[in-house]
């Protein structure tokens, strides 16, 4: 009987050594090769009304717009290993409700790390954002973790498709920052960029950190992020279109003031 016990403790002892080394710090980011690729699939929409406007039907109903489906737990926390935080709570499969959080904050995720999950809602009248899966639709956002990448609006070099909201999430090694740096740059041009956009945020998420929003054909400046992680925001309406940007960042260890 005692050997018994001490096998069966052995085999747990593997498996959770196997867990462990399954998970893992590459380059001072934390990847796991079996979600990798799939949890760059995983991307977080609002309704053109704003955040919180969206009911479970209607949140299917963008993510099939796009070729995609309802993200699943599983998904998301994938996702989320690799660096996907945003801070705002949205409709995933099955009538789930929650955000991914890597970072605690006070503002954010009641000072937890993981999905903020609020269960399985049983009104589905009513309104979040949602979170959407289509890992062969990369074109518009994605999470990063290249040291080096050019990143464009959808359609480059073609004008943009109306009604898009694209996040890309980036994030490099601890201890780097994160240099911008605009290639080419035609956004519909109009009063306090209402219609068209680009955002930048020096964080995690597009709640905090703000740090501008662009539209024209005036090329923006050069941005340096303060920490290793930066999400830019791309909003287009159903009107005007226009070329579109192309940019590039790159990671580097440096002090450099932000321009």
């Amino acid at each position: 009987m005692l050997l018994i016990h001490i096998i069966t403790a052995l085999l747990a002892l593997v498996c959770v050594l196997q867990e462990t080394q399954a998970w893992g710090y590459k380059n001072g980011i934390l990847h796991n090769s079996i979600w990798l690729e799939q949890a760059a699939g995983v991307y977080h929409r609002e309704s053109r009304k704003g955040r919180y406007q969206l009911t479970f039907k209607e949140a299917k109903a963008v993510c099939k717009f796009e070729g995609g489906s309802l993200a699943t737990y599983d998904q998301l926390e994938a996702a989320r290993q690799i660096g996907f935080h945003v801070c705002a709570a949205g409709w995933f499969d099955k009538g789930r409700v929650g955000y991914p959080i890597v970072k605690a904050g006070s503002n954010c995720g009641f000072g937890k790390i993981g999905i903020v999950d609020y269960g399985y809602r049983l009104n589905k009248s009513e309104k979040w954002d949602v979170y959407c899966y289509n890992p062969k639709s990369k074109e518009c956002g994605g999470v990063h973790t290249d040291q080096e990448k050019i990143l464009q609006s959808p359609s480059y070099p073609d004008e943009y498709p109306d009604d898009q909201i694209c996040y890309w999430h980036i994030r490099v090694r601890y201890g780097q920052k994160i240099h911008l740096q605009f290639l080419d740059f035609d956004i519909e041009d109009d009063t306090d960029c209402i219609s068209d956009y680009l955002e930048i945020y020096d964080s995690y998420d597009d709640v905090s950190g703000f740090s501008g929003r662009f539209c024209g054909d005036d090329l923006p400046e050069d941005f340096i992020s303060a920490g290793n992680v930066m999400t830019l925001k791309f909003l287009t309406d159903s009107s005007v279109s226009a070329g579109g940007f192309r940019l590039q960042y790159t990671a580097r260890f440096h002090s450099t003031v932000r321009p």
